[in-house]
């Protein structure tokens, strides 16, 4: 969900967002981008020496499912934040501006796939 806050803020008139719904997507990005970035590229790092790690053979099974533990671990952290976001979205968005949301993005494919069927 927080790579839809762009879409979501660049398209606010055409969703017809409130002040208070802008306000409130731009307190969240504030408060939890950077963080989110950077569990991200830990995430990157960690699964990098994971597998550089898996091929030396000073390292145990036990050393490695430890080390995969703290990557699923800093995933949880990240989904925790995109779950937030998606919180945000869900509880703030009405009807009218999820229909004008998938009118918004139905011309890019990508986006357009996360939307239901309706």
């Amino acid at each position: 969900m927080p790579m839809l806050l762009p879409v979501i803020l660049t398209n606010r008139d055409a969703l017809q967002l409130t002040d208070e719904q802008i306000s409130a997507f731009r307190a969240w990005r504030k408060k939890n981008y950077t963080n989110m970035v950077n569990i991200m590229n830990q995430i990157i790092e960690k699964m990098v020496e994971f597998r550089v790690e898996s091929l030396s053979p000073g390292i145990t099974g036990d050393q490695l499912l430890a080390f995969q533990s703290d990557i699923q671990e800093s995933q949880v952290q990240l989904l925790k934040i995109k779950l937030s976001c998606r919180e945000l979205i869900m509880t703030t968005f009405t009807d009218e501006q999820w229909d004008n949301f998938a009118f918004v993005i139905s011309d890019n494919p990508k986006l357009a796939s996360l939307m239901p069927q309706m």
